[in-house]
């Protein structure tokens, strides 16, 4: 069982660690229980209150988004020996709210999804946001995982 004090500072050692990351893994799973998993250039607020990535529309995360919004994104230290699990539900954004975050998306131009459009329309494309209602760290010895924020 972790102390109040532990848990501030694993929250400041798993908000450095996603911080750092370049990309996150999003674990989607659709209305009968089928899994899909996808890398994914990311913006997270330096809060972990919530995660935001940019898609192609129609694709398989998409659509079980659509079915089922619950998601959990995977964030890794370089050596993947620590890992931050952040999970929560999530929504496609519209209209201003979508423009926010695309202008705000670093290195769209290199992105996967600029394979399926040239667009810089965000209406075009699926923004992708998650709101985080659990945070978990897991760090060596023995992959112990500790709760570290609850909404």
């Amino acid at each position: 069982m972790s102390t109040p004090g532990q848990n501030n500072k694993l929250l400041y050692v798993a908000r450095q660690l996603v911080a750092d990351c370049k990309v996150g893994l999003l674990t989607t799973c659709n209305n009968i229980g089928h899994a899909h998993a996808s890398y994914m250039n990311v913006l997270v607020d330096s809060t972990m209150s919530e995660v935001v990535a940019i898609s192609a529309p129609g694709t398989e995360k998409t659509e079980n988004l659509i079915q089922n919004p619950h998601a959990e994104w995977m964030f890794a230290s370089s050596s993947l020996e620590s890992l931050v699990y952040l999970s929560g539900t999530t929504e496609i954004m519209t209209g201003e709210r979508a423009r926010r975050y695309w202008d705000a998306m670093p290195n769209k131009s290199k992105a996967p999804y600029r394979n399926y459009s040239d667009s810089d329309d965000p209406e075009d494309f699926a923004i992708i946001r998650t709101k985080v209602a659990k945070a978990t760290y897991c760090r060596p010895p023995g992959y112990q995982k500790t709760l570290i924020c609850e909404l």
